[in-house]
């Protein structure tokens, strides 16, 4: 992929989105979400913690770190390096005041939990103090990588020694008990100093991190072990599992993690791309059954999909990588994200037809979701493009500007979709220079059409289109990418049918029968088993006839309309409808 700040996003949804998240960023108090913190190092704090989550040591400041480090690049916004400088530096404190490495989220996790810890001595707790250490190392490893904060790779390397060092008296016995909690997968970051150290002791401990039985079992292609697993505990293991492969770790942590997306993908997901229910994996044979319960894929899912997803494609580039990519962002990460006014992102996004979404409140929530979703909307731009030697990738097609430093070029890619079907790519050279351009054309397209600076190009069909030649400033790209309505229907039945128009989910805004406002903002200690006292009966959901397959038709002004037995209902790109009830599946009566 491109480094992060030679990617800007163009006008369009993405970008709407990316600036939303920029202004919650902004907002937020970087002293208020490291008072935890500065506490258990005994400190006085210089603000007052935010509340829900907060409140118990959520450890959001990672998450945090993360999103300013990405963000910033992505964007060029000073404002958010000197809140970078300020973090990295009020941890870099931290460490000083305490003469160790270790960074908290609470006293009590300093105190109750890796005191003892490094006695040798294993406290089982659900609230996974591994988990939020996971978030804060991975938070200084982009500040650092990412944002080049010198500082930031110091202070996690001092953070990591100490890791090494509080571990180093567990048994065998305790690692696997340890393990059996949602505990975060902190292997992914020390797999990553592995590889850039090259001190074995990051590299064994990352091993460390690891829940044998399922890696075994999806090395050798088993994936039913995964059913009623706890999804977002496996999948940020499996990407740490990639990690550790790519660092020269062995072929047994790449098999399982290759394996484990193929599984995730083809047994798990949902239409939007989302996976889990009540954030437990599913038995397959279940999906209809599981679809229709109110929670719904959580986004940390899908934010921790898309690494290992991104992973997979810089060691193998499959099409069915980029199909995925594709699917996830435009539609479920572009959705989370409130468009409106009151709650900023969503836990759940439910699959049960007619069901709403809730969103956090924007100082008294902070879930899991809450810090992925800030680092979400900064990352759009990691997959739109690649390059290798010669070679530069157009993997998705979102409006935006790619600059290509080692060949003085800069390409821009316009779309107006869904009004045309044509993407347009702009070169702009200082000197000739002769590469390949390889455009991916995506699973949901007809047969493409190419032209090159208004001449027609023949092309082979195939997953993506290769053009090498000499190319000059002002070389124009135009690529037809047909994209019809087509159907999906649910496995298991098919008795749910869902719709798309090229890579956009459609949905029905089905309005706000028996809401209120206050139902769709969600605090920190909402009980999300709570919502279904707000549910739709299902027969108040447009349905479908058994020629589920044509019922949608479009229209002028890029609309469309369902034919169901509630008469003729609009549908939108899922990322257009805002708050209330909606449906992405349609039940065929």
């Amino acid at each position: 992929m491109l480094p992060p700040g030679d990617v800007r996003l163009a006008a369009g949804p993405f970008l709407d989105a990316q600036q939303r998240d920029l202004a919650y960023l902004l907002e937020l108090d970087p002293d208020r979400l490291l008072s935890g913190m500065r506490e258990a190092a005994g400190l006085e704090p210089k603000a007052p913690r935010y509340g829900g989550w907060e409140k118990r040591g959520s450890g959001m400041v990672g998450h945090y770190l993360a999103a300013l480090a990405w963000m910033s690049e992505v964007t060029g916004d000073p404002r958010l390096h000197e809140r970078i400088d300020h973090i990295v530096g009020e941890m870099a404190l931290y460490q000083e005041t305490t003469g160790a490495g270790g960074l908290f989220s609470s006293p009590w996790e300093r105190r109750e939990w890796f005191g003892p810890l490094a006695r040798g001595e294993l406290r089982l707790s659900n609230v996974v103090p591994w988990y939020t250490a996971h978030k804060t190392l991975s938070g200084l490893r982009d500040a650092w990588v990412v944002a080049g904060n010198k500082q930031a790779g110091e202070v996690l390397r001092r953070y990591a020694d100490w890791c090494v060092e509080v571990t180093s008296k567990l048994t065998d016995e305790q690692w696997r008990d340890l393990t059996s909690k949602e505990f975060g997968a902190p292997g992914e970051v020390f797999a990553d100093l592995w590889a850039r150290t090259g001190d074995a002791r990051y590299g064994d401990l990352a091993k460390r991190f690891c829940k044998t039985d399922t890696r075994d079992a999806l090395a050798h292609g088993d994936g039913a072990i995964l059913t009623g697993r706890h999804a977002n505990t496996e999948i940020p293991l499996f990407l740490g599992y990639q990690r550790i492969a790519d660092a020269g770790g062995g072929d047994v942590w790449h098999k399982a993690a290759e394996s484990f997306w193929r599984v995730v993908t083809r047994e798990q997901t949902f239409v939007f791309g989302g996976n889990s229910i009540w954030e437990c994996f599913i038995a397959p044979h279940e999906h209809e059954a599981r679809m229709q319960r109110l929670c719904g894929p959580e986004t940390c899912n899908s934010h921790n999909m898309l690494k290992l997803t991104r992973a997979l494609w810089e060691k193998d580039p499959r099409p069915g990588y980029l199909d995925f990519i594709d699917n996830v962002l435009h539609n479920h990460i572009l959705t989370t994200i409130n468009r409106g006014e009151g709650g900023v992102f969503t836990y759940y996004t439910p699959t049960l037809p007619g069901h709403y979404r809730r969103f956090s409140h924007p100082t008294d929530a902070f879930w899991c979701c809450v810090g992925s979703g800030m680092e979400n909307h900064a990352r759009y731009g990691e997959s739109i493009y690649a390059k290798e030697d010669d070679r530069f990738f157009v993997n998705v097609y979102i409006p935006s500007a790619a600059r290509w430093p080692e060949m003085n070029a800069t390409l821009t890619q316009n779309s107006s979709f869904p009004e045309s079907d044509v993407r347009q790519l702009r070169w702009k050279l200082d000197a000739p220079a002769t590469f390949t351009v390889t455009l991916r054309i995506p699973a949901w397209s007809g047969a493409p059409r190419l032209r090159v600076n208004g001449e027609d190009v023949n092309v082979a069909a195939g997953p993506a289109i290769d053009i090498r030649r000499e190319w000059r400033d002002g070389d124009r790209i135009d690529l037809l990418l047909p994209a019809d309505i087509r159907s999906v229907r649910t496995p298991g039945g098919g008795r749910f049918v869902s719709y798309f128009h090229g890579p956009w989910l459609l949905a029905a805004a089905l309005g706000m029968e028996g809401l209120e406002e206050n139902d769709l903002i969600a605090g920190g200690n909402e009980d999300f088993e709570q919502l279904g006292r707000k549910q739709l009966p299902l027969s108040h959901v447009p349905g479908v006839g058994e020629a589920a397959d044509k019922a949608v038709l479009r229209k002028p002004g890029a609309i469309y309309q369902l034919t169901s037995d509630k008469g003729s209902v609009e549908l939108v790109p899922f990322h257009e409808v805002g708050r209330g009830r909606y449906a992405v599946y349609f039940p065929v009566r």
